[in-house]
């Protein structure tokens, strides 16, 4: 690929390697910003400098890549009136924020993130900045926040809960990358201000679509379907609903994507197009894209849907602009805009499966439907066109999606396909149920009865097949490197469809070999792996691994469906167990593990503790130091109240609740 040809799409790479590199570099700002401008003079001098093109391509991404640097730590420095800064820990605090956007709800909370303008600290009002995460609670606050409006809370900040488990989500890094670093529950609401902005304006308008939605005849069903696939509202979803979705693999059909984007444009652009027959080309295309970002705000313009609105406005300007370009321009320029607004978007999932669908669409799908296209244009325009689409995408982000949610079913490619046909009739229904929900009960009766009928075939079509485990691969562990050798032999895999030749074929099976070998060497790695693991956990949970072989000894009245979907599954997935036992927990009993003794305790021991290699106890006033050294291991959450919050451990004392779980490796 050549960097004159494809300039984007090599700065977008350069500026990656920057965003990536920023956490590594430890380089004051200042002096970044003092070399990025040497270097930007040292460019201009050479411009001229024919002979040295090379040279000048390789400046040029250097130059990209030091932006990288300087966005990321720009955007994930702390300010000086940040509020974190006054935090009063473990006391109620008084704040006035702008509420910016409703996120997913659980059972007990609503979710909101706001931006904090005022906080109290030691009796005094300060002016702040960033971003806060806020539960209110649902039995004692009926109403929903306004988006946009000003809200004056009494708070309690808490951190977000870290990695302590290993191969856990780490949601505090999760809301760290999001810009949150706190956590705020509210105890009370003590004023409420109104906003003026138009842009909130139209997302609230989205809210009073989904009250007259709550308000309508639709079943419960239909109206967690309509909210999420129209207005992108899956707050109060039910988790079963969701993991459906899920499992089904088109959970795009809820999250408001690419998708949707294309069908708003695509259905606005063609009743343009059937009405303006003889009108101006450019009137159409600039029409359709400001009803895209009327629909992109209505939807709450959240990062997969600006994404999706700002990739295809770039490509229509190139139209409009009369400039050569193309999909990997306008996808590249789009990430690169992205990008310098938000650095941290490249760690989302949604950023990365977005791109790279969009990716292997327009690269692999041109070679799929050449053995696929028939000589009925209409039968190759409706049926086959969009059916290469469909498994471009699908086979382009299976690696992402195993490395990511380790899971895949069969079925995943036939619904996508099948579901093409049945999307247009969603989606032009559900358009018509959004104006219906207006018109008095009395109306909406037969409308609201076909609209029912028409989700309920997609629901039970969901849950279906979702309920075929045989057909649902499990546990799929992928790292890293392997990540990138099957995404490598599924772009060369191009060449050997357009071209079948060995020449062709021969890149494609070089990544499958190395993706192979890789498999085998982590294998091989990880087989011969001896660990002891004391989990953090509400209750005392221990773990012994023997190569691929895991033993979990637990509580007898312990949860274990809970703990082995939040605690077990993560950790033999990341650590390709392939074996796991569980057995009862024996309190005041001795375990040996590899001629090293582990003593379990709920009551002060007189026996063996002198001789123990550990002790484990979920009590700090039970454990006296014994004679010969060893580890004492403190589980239970709430290990680190029973003294006090101010407790110090020795240096031989582990609290799990504090610093994770204990692992002891051979």
């Amino acid at each position: 690929m050549d960097l004159s040809r494809n300039p984007y799409v090599f700065y977008f790479f350069s500026l990656v390697i920057g965003v990536f590199l920023c956490e590594k570099i430890s380089i004051s700002i200042l002096y970044l910003c003092f070399l990025q401008g040497a270097l930007l003079f040292f460019l201009a001098y050479m411009t001229s400098k024919i002979n040295y093109r090379k040279i000048f391509s390789l400046l040029i991404l250097g130059s990209w890549c030091l932006i990288g640097i300087v966005v990321g730590k720009l955007n994930n420095d702390i300010a000086n009136d940040h509020y974190i800064k006054y935090k009063e820990k473990g006391h109620a605090q008084y704040v006035t924020v702008i509420i910016k956007e409703q996120n997913n709800s659980n059972k007990q909370y609503r979710k909101y993130t706001a931006e904090v303008k005022t906080i109290s600290y030691k009796n005094q009002r300060n002016h702040t900045s960033g971003s806060i995460m806020l539960l209110v609670d649902k039995e004692k606050f009926n109403s929903v926040f306004t988006l946009g409006n000003e809200y004056v809370l009494k708070v309690t900040l808490s951190d977000p809960i870290t990695l302590m488990n290993p191969h856990q989500f780490n949601y505090a890094q999760y809301l760290k990358r999001n810009y949150i670093l706190q956590i705020a529950k509210v105890d009370k609401i003590i004023s409420e201000s109104a906003h003026s902005s138009l842009v909130y304006m139209i997302k609230n308008f989205n809210q009073n679509l989904i009250t007259k939605i709550e308000s309508s005849l639709l079943s419960e069903d239909s109206k967690e379907f309509l909210k999420a696939y129209l207005l992108g509202d899956r707050s109060e979803m039910k988790k079963e609903s969701i993991d459906a979705y899920s499992k089904s693999g088109i959970m795009h059909l809820i999250a408001i994507s690419g998708m949707h984007i294309a069908f708003i444009f695509g259905i606005i652009f063609s009743l343009l197009s059937w009405v303006l027959k003889s009108g101006n080309r450019k009137i159409i295309i600039l029409t359709s894209l400001s009803f895209v970002w009327f629909f992109g705000c209505l939807v709450g313009l959240s990062s997969s849907v600006f994404r999706s609105c700002l990739m295809i406005t770039i490509y229509y300007l190139f139209e409009l602009l009369k400039r050569t370009g193309n999909i990997y321009h306008s996808m590249a320029l789009s990430a690169i805009i992205i990008l310098l607004c938000d650095p941290n978007e490249i760690y989302s999932v949604g950023f990365q499966l977005s791109y790279i669908a969009v990716f292997f669409i327009s690269w692999l799908s041109p070679s799929i439907y050449k053995y696929m296209k028939v000589k009925n244009k209409r039968v190759n325009e409706w049926i086959l066109n969009p059916l290469a689409v469909t498994i471009a995408a699908q086979i382009g982000t299976l690696p992402f999606v195993l490395f990511y949610f380790h899971q895949f079913s069969l079925l995943s490619i036939p619904i996508n396909i099948l579901i093409i046909p049945y999307t247009f009739v969603i989606t032009y229904s559900s358009l018509g149920e959004i104006f219906l929900v207006f018109l008095p009960l009395e109306y909406q009766t037969y409308p609201t009865f076909i609209y029912d009928f028409l989700v309920k075939i997609l629901v039970d079509a969901t849950y279906y097949i979702s309920s075929m485990e045989k057909l649902m691969f499990k546990n799929i562990s992928l790292n890293l490197m392997e990540l990138l050798f099957l995404t490598s032999a599924l772009i060369f895999l191009k060449n050997y469809l357009y071209q079948l030749k060995i020449k062709t074929i021969f890149p494609f099976f070089i990544c499958v070999i190395c993706f192979q070998l890789s498999i085998l060497y982590n294998d091989f790695k990880l087989s011969s792996k001896k660990s002891f693991i004391v989990f953090n956990h509400s209750n005392t949970l221990l773990g012994f691994r023997n190569g691929k072989k895991l033993l979990i000894i637990g509580s007898s009245s312990e949860n274990w469906e809970k703990v082995k979907r939040n605690i077990i599954d993560p950790y033999t997935i990341g650590e390709r167990i392939s074996s796991v036992q569980y057995k009862t927990l024996q309190m005041n009993t001795v375990y040996k593990w590899e001629r090293k003794k582990i003593l379990v305790l709920n009551k002060p021991g007189k026996n063996n503790m002198d001789s123990a290699n550990y002790i484990i106890t979920d009590k700090l006033s039970i454990v006296k130091e014994p004679k010969n050294p060893c580890t004492i291991i403190f589980t239970g959450n709430k290990i680190q109240y029973a003294d006090g919050q101010n407790y110090k451990s020795p240096s031989n004392h582990w609290i799990t609740s504090r610093n994770g779980a204990f692992i002891c490796s051979l």
